[in-house]
């Protein structure tokens, strides 16, 4: 009688695998090893931040952080002296456009009943925003002769005429037109329009100054009404935007409009060189 012969014994296990393993067909080999199994016994705090790494990452964003934000914020002034400049050519516009249809006339630049300083704003209103029937129902927010770097909050109570009239911006009222029909200017008998001021942006609220002060470029040669000292128009830094009678504008420093030129400190809102204030502005 022959004896079977034996089977051969099994290959050893390769990498921890039992070759002829079913779920091995190619009797390689299949790690089964879990990733938590593999990472079993390691020390976590190897591969964690220290509290120095950390601080010195927070310390970098810090340093970002400084270096961005004044540019940030630099940019988005930029942004609102440029819409400013905009708007500023759209009411030069409605001026220009209101003189061509009321005989050369320039408008106003406050109501006779209560020197409401935006009679302009009322007369300029078809050409730039909806016309209303009257200058009380005037809102400024929202439209081109609302300044988006103006500080409007709290300059007008609201019991005052026209108080949403108000948007940061103002008229060279001394020189062309304050409040009654005799002081309107002809944009004929200004010799110099290149040189002479219609609207720009007008004062922010300071110590000192009362709601009727504001909606005006006061010259450099006349305080604000009842005051004693003239101060700077600088909403954009050094200076503020302005139309000008021929139809331009400009970002003009308060150094260049302060000092005048040709000898005359109120030079550009002069309408012609040898103009004098009104005797009402003396």
């Amino acid at each position: 009688m022959k004896t079977a012969p034996l089977s051969p014994p099994p290959r050893p296990p390769r990498n921890g695998k039992i070759a002829g393993d079913v779920s091995d067909p190619d009797g390689g080999g299949i790690d089964r090893t879990t990733s938590s199994q593999r990472f079993a016994g390691t020390n976590l705090s190897q591969r964690a931040f220290t509290l120095i790494e950390l601080l010195v990452v927070i310390a970098i964003i810090a340093i970002l952080a400084s270096l961005l934000l004044p540019a940030l914020a630099r940019a988005k002034a930029k942004a609102k002296a440029i819409k400013c400049l905009s708007n500023e050519k759209q009411i030069g516009l409605g001026y220009l456009l209101y003189a061509s249809d009321n005989s050369d006339l320039l408008p106003l630049a406050a109501h006779l009943g209560d020197a409401a300083p935006c009679q302009w704003f009322f007369e300029i209103s078809p050409y730039i925003a909806k016309q209303t029937a009257s200058y009380s129902n005037l809102v400024a927010k929202a439209n081109v002769v609302a300044c988006p770097s103006a500080k409007l909050e709290k300059v007008f109570p609201s019991s005052t005429p026209a108080s949403q009239a108000y948007g940061g911006y103002g008229q060279n009222y001394v020189y062309l037109g304050y409040l009654e029909e005799a002081d309107r200017v002809k944009t004929t008998k200004v010799t110099k329009p290149t040189e002479t001021c219609m609207n720009g942006d007008g004062l922010d609220p300071v110590t000192g100054l009362n709601w009727w002060n504001y909606g005006y470029l006061y010259p450099p040669s006349l305080p604000p009404w009842g005051t004693t000292k003239v101060l700077p128009y600088v909403r954009h830094g050094k200076g503020g935007n302005y139309s000008w009678v021929d139809g331009h504008v400009s970002m003009t420093s308060w150094n260049v409009m302060s000092n005048g030129a040709n000898g005359k400190i109120d030079w550009f809102y002069l309408t012609t060189p040898d103009e004098r204030r009104p005797s009402w502005a003396q």
